[in-house]
């Protein structure tokens, strides 16, 4: 998976400490130094957010080690701030983003203080805004704390977390024997954070028959941010209970007995899922399986974003295998630029909201799906996105624990070779339904099967393949009015090729703003998900 990251900005500089004849002259701040002279050290230094991280090479017979900083060049031990570095790493924190720090180190012996390493420096700078992270994401944690314990040790470290601590772990792979669970909260002003050292690998492994970890079983979680870490398991992968304001970001799932996330044993709301690598799942096989049958669970106001689920395809008699599924009565998500495929289950499955708030599925990439490649059923806005080959229909709505209904659906492009492109059932006379702007091409089949068209809105589609009587539309050329596709998704560039009929095909009433890459749809628009 290709994961979006803040700059980070790595300056390493490497010095020998010069030293005089003998080993009984000065050093370089006119202090005497170990005899034989100054080893040598290493001082690198690496940029974070209002952070640089420190580190430096122990020497024989030192009894500590001095930081000397300041924001002009030429920093010395006379004229920089001193601070202790007890070990390495050793994070500054504090800092001003988009300020250069400069910064050198010294060590004390038995014979007093070494001459001065060669200077570094680097300039701490703020994560990069995402319109899919929580507000509180570029506060900045107050204190350190760095985890180098045993698995055993690792679930009561975490919960003694309080508000604004980074736990940093050690890198190694935790072989855990038990129950996991996780209890802990921040506040919107300090959040907690939970994360691998710099530069390190950690990997949560589960070997009994239990979810690799439970967030919130017992308390409500908050203001939790659990990142960059690898997950795998006998059993499921991670499951959220009573959790509101956690951000799941940058996570590699695999490899579990079940699901890989699940939000379906309590309300959970304003959930993150952003930028994980969910794959090869067990049991029902789900990458997310989010809010539970009959609205009985819900998930409201949350975001999954920039995640890639493939593979996901379950095992034994309940497999199922759903990439991103939404369970009926979850509402106000926003479900956008995933890319999810090679499912049994639908790529991206999403129910009604009862009334509720609308979900947005955009700017979605899905193909290969052993099902449906989308399915929606009802309330619910569907645009800008990219659906190849299903067995069944690269889009499809339908009654499922509720009535399709109040659905928008535009500008996407829908391909299928033996299969529908866009099936919808029971839609006719249902409330505000619109199918405008897309590009539904079946190489053998529908390009849209609707068994019912009273009520709908069809507008600016173009079709290949067989459509229902009744309904208005631009006819397309085949596979050549993309750039190059094909049908079993192994070239998924849908942009319009030259003489497509897509271009300029669409209607402008129903027209979005953007396109699934972010370029600004102009007059007159192109159909389908990208704009030409």
């Amino acid at each position: 998976m290709k994961k979006l990251t803040c700059i980070v900005c790595v300056l390493t500089l490497m010095t020998l400490a010069a030293c005089g004849g003998g080993g009984g002259g000065g050093g370089g701040n006119g202090v005497p130094v170990g005899p034989g002279g100054p080893a040598t050290m290493t001082l690198n230094a690496t940029a974070g957010d209002a952070q640089i991280t420190f580190t430096f090479n122990y020497v024989s017979g030192a009894t500590n080690y001095t930081l000397y900083y300041a924001t002009s060049a030429g920093v010395t031990p006379m004229t920089g701030t001193p601070v202790p570095m007890g070990s390495t790493p050793y994070n500054l924190t504090g800092l001003t983003n988009g300020t250069t720090y400069y910064a050198v180190t010294t060590y004390t012996d038995g014979t007093g203080e070494s001459a001065a390493s060669a200077q570094v420096s680097a300039t701490p700078v703020a994560p990069s805004s995402s319109p899919y992270d929580p507000t509180w994401a570029g506060l900045t944690p107050s204190n350190l704390v760095s985890f180098t314990g045993t698995a055993t040790q690792l679930e009561a470290a975490m919960n003694a977390l309080t508000p604004g601590d980074r736990m940093e772990i050690a890198a190694g792979t935790y072989n855990l024997t038990s129950k996991f669970n996780l209890d802990v909260q921040g506040t919107a002003a300090a959040p907690i954070w939970i994360g691998p050292a710099s530069g390190a690998t950690v990997v949560i492994n589960m070997t009994a028959t239990q979810n690799i970890m439970n967030v919130g079983e017992f308390t409500q979680t908050r203001y939790l941010r659990i990142h960059d870490l690898e997950f795998t398991g006998t059993s499921h992968g991670v499951r959220f209970y009573d959790c509101t304001q956690v951000w799941f970001d940058g996570n590699h799932v695999h490899n579990t007995g079940d699901a890989c996330i699940t939000t379906n044993t309590h309300d959970t709301s304003y959930m993150y899922i952003t930028r994980n690598e969910l794959h090869d799942t067990g049991g029902t096989g789900e990458g997310m399986y989010l809010g539970a049958n009959n609205g009985s669970v819900i998930m409201s106001n949350s975001v999954i974003a920039l995640n890639h689920v493939h593979d996901t395809n379950g095992s034994g008699s309940g497999a199922q295998g759903d990439g991103i599924e939404v369970k009926q009565g979850s509402w106000g998500n926003l479900i956008a630029e995933n890319l999810v495929h090679d499912t049994n289950y639908p790529c991206i499955l999403v129910y009604g909201t009862a009334g509720q708030a609308q979900n947005i599925v955009e700017r979605n990439i899905c193909y290969n799906s052993n099902d449906n490649t989308m399915q929606i059923q009802g309330e619910c806005v569907v645009r800008n996105n990219l659906c190849i080959n299903g067995v069944g229909s690269a889009f499809a709505s339908q009654t499922h624990q509720g009535n399709p209904t109040n659905l928008q659906v535009v500008h996407n492009t829908f391909v299928n070779g033996a299969g529908r492109a866009a099936k919808l059932s029971s839609w006719s006379g249902a409330a505000n339904m619109v199918f405008a702007n897309n590009a539904c091409y079946s190489t053998g089949s529908w390009a849209i099967d609707c068994n019912g068209i009273s009520g709908v809105t069809f507008a600016g589609n173009v079709c290949f393949g067989s459509v229902t009587s009744g309904i208005t539309f631009t006819t397309g050329n085949g596979l050549s009015d993309f750039v190059n596709v094909t049908t079993n998704g192994s070239n998924r560039d849908a942009h319009p090729g030259g003489g497509s009929a897509l271009l300029t095909a669409a209607n402008a009433t129903y027209a979005t703003a953007k396109d699934l890459e972010g370029t600004t749809r102009v007059s007159p628009h192109d159909a389908g998900c990208y704009e030409g």
